[in-house]
């Protein structure tokens, strides 16, 4: 009897929530079929009319198919890849997000992979959108960003390498949520995840570009002192090389027990030491790393090669 009741309340729910946003009707008929074969009908038209470009007429077909069985979340996926398309982020969010909190994350992978790969192309949308008219709010840019990137992942871990759109954007598949990827994390200046995300499509791309003179420069074993830096309650300690725009760090030592990365915002390579590890600053590290010499040159190749592959 619950189960029945919690049913009902869902369908109510959906059945509202789409009287109010899509149609604005007030009379719904209360004899609704839910014939199968009519839904996989207007199912079929609609993504017929979503390839051939025409997305508002997609969108009433499956609004038709969602009229027959409010409880039919593939008739949400629609309804939300058409909002993305009709750059209506508001309601593809809406409508993502009856797959995203009813789908089975066993029996439904596809259709949940496919609505956070819809939810990823809108937030990336949104944020390229809102950055061409202007639009200069950090918080809101970096968020947008970000939220792409968490949504592309979660398609990842439902169907790793093997999401593939079926019914729609047979070119937005694995290799196009990567390279969304590479475009925000290149967005938030995070360029290392980006070369590593583009790597998942263009593998040689980076090694190629840094073989030519003028980007790949290596220095072995520079002389570098530790420094410290304390913001706050927050110690840190990293190495700053003479050359500015590094690349990567192929070694450093005393490096046992000690992990590092690079930051590349303000070209320092920071040290991490493990628990008991000390440091001090003026202490010596011999490191060997590459550095970008025309540094603005490659990042503009470097997002370029992403756009140019880009296909959605």
């Amino acid at each position: 009897m619950k189960k029945m009741t919690a049913s009902a309340v869902i369908a109510g729910v959906a059945l509202g929530l789409i009287g109010l946003s899509l149609w604005g009707c007030e009379d719904q008929s209360e004899n609704i079929p839910t014939a199968g074969d009519e839904i996989a009908v207007y199912m079929e038209q609609g993504w017929a009319e979503y390839a051939a470009g025409d997305f508002a007429a997609a969108r009433m077909s499956f609004i038709a198919a969602n009229q027959r069985n409010a409880l039919y979340l593939p008739a949400y996926n629609g309804l939300g890849w058409c909002a993305v398309r009709l750059t209506n982020f508001p309601d593809a969010e809406v409508q993502f997000s009856f797959i995203t909190t009813l789908a089975n994350d066993t029996t439904q992978a596809d259709l949940l992979a496919d609505a956070y790969a819809g939810l990823c192309l809108s937030s990336a949308i949104h944020r390229s959108v809102l950055e061409i008219s202007g639009e200069n709010d950090p918080v809101i840019l970096n968020g947008l960003a970000l939220q792409a990137i968490q949504r592309a992942d979660s398609v990842f871990a439902l169907q790793g390498e093997n999401y593939n759109p079926a019914d729609h954007d047979p070119n937005l598949g694995s290799q196009s949520l990567h390279l969304l990827n590479a475009q925000n994390y290149f967005y938030l200046q995070q360029f290392e995840s980006s070369e590593e995300q583009l790597a998942f499509v263009d593998a040689n791309f980076v090694d190629s570009l840094l073989s030519q003179a003028g980007y790949g420069v290596a220095v072995q074993n520079e002389i570098i002192a530790l420094q410290m830096s304390v913001v706050g309650q927050d110690t840190s300690w990293y190495l700053s090389p003479a050359h500015p725009g590094i690349h990567n760090v192929t070694s450093a030592s005393p490096s046992a027990g000690l992990g590092f990365e690079v930051l590349y915002a303000e070209n320092k390579i920071q040290v991490l030491p493990e628990p008991g590890v000390s440091l001090s600053s003026g202490m010596n590290f011999t490191v060997s790393y590459v550095y970008i010499e025309a540094f603005a040159e490659y990042l503009y190749l470097l997002i370029e090669r992403i756009e140019e592959l880009i296909e959605i």
